[in-house]
């Protein structure tokens, strides 16, 4: 029966990857594409991400021992689906379950803004994304970047609608202010 659920896990891996892939390959294409085959295609890519989340839903509602393995891989699909992460690249690393490589993307974030690389407001959004990820992925975070998750998600909230991030979306019981939110309140 591990064996089974083992290759399940692999295959489901697999589509995330291809799902991801196709994410990042649609924001690396952009300007090739007219508006509408920009939009349609990346309707078509955020159709698939939930057909692949209700099926997470239904695989971990069904078995208790793959419940585990596959939370993460749902919890990364709902954000990418609500537009909570927008990054492709952190998608992956966080569906994969790879803190330290969401470590050295932080760190290369926190370099592309200090260079000039990365402007202020799409670098602190790669952060929160990262900075989320590795909360939900068990890692401690410090007081300096906690302080940071709850600014941003702070500015966030008072500017949704004009950057397209919608922290009031909720799906199959997603509720993404809960995810953002911090488990220490105390600094």
């Amino acid at each position: 029966m591990s064996d089974e659920n083992e290759m399940l896990r692999e295959n489901l891996e697999a589509q995330l990857e291809r799902l991801v892939q196709q994410l990042s390959d649609l924001e690396e294409c952009r300007s090739d594409m007219t508006d509408d085959e920009y939009n349609e295609s990346k309707e078509d890519t955020v159709e698939q991400l939930k057909e692949f989340n209700d099926r997470l839903n239904k695989i971990t509602a069904g078995d208790m021992t793959i419940h585990d393995n596959l939370s993460i891989m749902r919890l990364a699909t709902s954000a990418a689906i609500t537009k909570a992460f927008q990054t492709p690249s952190i998608i992956k690393m966080f569906a994969k379950n790879e803190p330290n490589a969401l470590k050295d993307k932080r760190n290369q974030i926190e370099r592309n803004m200090k260079l000039g690389k990365l402007s202020l407001e799409m670098g602190n959004r790669q952060k929160l994304e990262v900075l989320t990820a590795l909360r939900h992925l068990g890692c401690e975070l410090t007081d300096s970047d906690k302080i940071f998750i709850r600014e941003e998600t702070s500015k966030l909230q008072s500017s949704m609608p004009s950057n397209g991030f919608n922290i009031s979306d909720s799906l199959n019981g997603f509720d993404f202010k809960m995810f953002l939110k911090l488990d220490d309140t105390s600094t």
